[in-house]
């Protein structure tokens, strides 16, 4: 009992400390003045803390996420949502018409044309005034280059020539596209090392495919991304939409019947037909597919 009396008893340097009267004018001063962030810092010691570096990569994370994800989506819609977005717009503008009976019309010999047909394929028989009944090319008439007179000592002297002749080239010279806004020049390309070459700032002409107004298949391909881009929209393009050739002196009138995406090793798009055909081929889907639009020629005329 005395012992349990004796804990209670106050400590007297305690005592002394709570009866001890503070002045009023002394200067009370903290023992410690931190800042949280320096607290913080104290507390955290020995561990890695977050600075702007982290945050920039913080932030540049998030941006490429999103980036990533941007670019997965337009990769699955380039692949072939886009060329089947296009195919049924072609599709629905093509079945409003549905109502007048499309009649197949048999591929018809034009003129005096030695290799160029008309066809027409399941045509709208209101538009059948859009193709000439008989297109004739006038005979080629060689112009007589008179003799060049030259006398003896007169080298230097400036002598009398006849007129070039032009020389028409068979090949297609240029493509047009009004639908998308195409308008380029035409070259011819070939294999080297086991690849087709592919034209810049230009369509390539596919070498021994068929020339236009032949009976086969006219094969062009052009760039898409780089290198001019002239089939950059390409994917844009509708059925039935019309694409014009120029070669030889002649317009060649194509009517789109097909688009469609393909493995670059289907290389059967290439292969010869037996009517007039053009197809046109660029790279889609990063490069890992082939856009190819196939279409029928309708008309043919000599450049005025």
């Amino acid at each position: 009992m005395s012992r349990l009396k004796q804990d209670r008893l106050p400590d007297p340097l305690l005592v002394d400390l709570l009866n001890t009267d503070i002045e009023d004018t002394a200067e009370l001063r903290p023992v410690v003045l931190q800042s949280p962030r320096a607290w913080r810092r104290g507390v955290l010691h020995g561990f890695l803390l977050r600075n702007w570096v982290d945050h920039t990569l913080l932030w540049s994370e998030r941006v490429l996420t999103l980036v990533l994800i941007g670019f997965f989506a337009w990769w699955l819609f380039a692949s072939g949502g886009a060329a089947w977005l296009n195919q049924q717009a072609g599709l629905t503008a093509s079945g409003s018409s549905a109502t007048v009976p499309l009649v197949p019309l048999p591929y018809e010999r034009v003129g005096t044309h030695a290799d160029m047909y008309l066809v027409a394929d399941y045509l709208d028989p209101r538009s059948i005034q859009f193709l000439p009944a008989a297109v004739s090319s006038p005979p080629a008439v060689a112009t007589p280059v008179p003799p060049i007179t030259r006398r003896s000592g007169d080298y230097f002297n400036p002598q009398a020539i006849g007129p070039p002749v032009a020389v028409v080239q068979p090949q297609p010279q240029r493509l047009r596209i009004p639908s998308i806004g195409v308008d380029t020049p035409v070259q011819e390309v070939f294999v080297v090392d086991g690849a087709w070459q592919v034209a810049e700032f230009a369509a390539g002409y596919h070498y021994s495919s068929a020339l236009p107004g032949t009976n086969g298949n006219t094969v062009m391909a052009g760039h898409a991304g780089l290198h001019g881009a002239v089939f950059a929209r390409l994917g844009a393009i509708n059925l039935t939409d019309l694409i014009s050739v120029e070669a030889g002196g002649w317009v060649y009138t194509y009517h789109v019947r097909e688009i469609k995406s393909v493995w670059p090793t289907q290389v059967e798009v290439m292969a010869p037909t037996d009517t007039p055909v053009l197809t046109l081929i660029t790279c889609t889907a990063w490069d890992t597919q082939r856009l190819v639009v196939v279409a029928d020629q309708v008309d043919a005329r000599p450049i005025p």
